[in-house]
């Protein structure tokens, strides 16, 4: 697997970001949400780049802020939902695994084989941090998670602000960044629109855990560009 080793960084998302008709916050459910001040990039959904292999296979793992709020992903995809926004012309959703509240230890324990994915979104940590777990217990989750889907490409997501455990959540993203560094995983900031410090900026969220509606959006957008980004990067050897 190739070493991409780099953060992505753009500005804040435009004015002309339309927003969904009806988009609702999502209700107070288990926090979720943690990491430290990066700047996501601009969020443009771009199509997959000409002379790359077509439908690239996409898995996804996570805690709520995958799932769409306190919820299981086998519910079905929903507008708070991000993979919602990202797949489509040339990026297929392939399944994946995501329940409300978990620890990436309790992902690794429950994730099945995919067959022939090409990249996995690996978006954990926010609650490991509220159970006081720290990375250096969790990292061999992650490589079990990896291990069972065995994609080509791997992105490790940060996990977004957190009003509840700021500084807590700042450290464990500070070791979850090394970790994809030295293992030459990608490693994407999706939530430079939300982030005021280690903490979400007015109006993003109304639970300090979840983006609202609209933030799932523009988080999907940002991993869409990701993917087709890691995709269209020659591998070595």
């Amino acid at each position: 697997m190739r070493a991409v080793n780099r953060i992505l960084v753009g500005g804040l998302l435009t004015a002309t970001i339309v927003v969904l008709a009806g988009c609702a916050t999502l209700p107070h459910s288990e926090p979720n949400a943690g990491g430290f001040s990066t700047v996501a990039p601009m969020a443009t959904g771009a199509p997959v780049p000409e002379g790359s292999t077509p439908g690239v296979r996409v898995a996804i793992v996570g805690d709520s802020l995958t799932a769409g709020g306190g919820r299981s992903l086998s519910e079905g995809l929903t507008p708070n939902t991000w993979i919602t926004y990202a797949k489509g012309n040339g990026v297929d959703y392939v399944g994946g695994w995501a329940v409300g509240g978990t620890t990436i230890q309790q992902m690794a324990a429950a994730v099945k084989p995919i067959a022939k994915v090409d990249v996995l979104v690996l978006m954990a940590g926010t609650n490991d941090v509220r159970h006081k777990i720290s990375f250096a217990d969790s990292r061999a989750s992650y490589e079990k998670v990896i291990a069972t889907l065995h994609p080509k490409h791997v992105i490790i997501g940060a996990i977004p602000p957190n009003d509840r455990h700021p500084r807590q959540a700042a450290l464990y993203e500070k070791h979850l960044h090394a970790y994809a560094v030295t293992a030459g995983y990608d490693f994407v900031d999706p939530w430079g629109f939300a982030r005021d410090g280690d903490v979400y900026a007015p109006g993003t969220s109304l639970d300090g855990t979840h983006p609202t509606t609209a933030g799932y959006r523009l988080v999907g957008l940002a991993y869409r560009d990701a993917i087709v980004r890691v995709m269209a990067t020659p591998k070595v050897g």
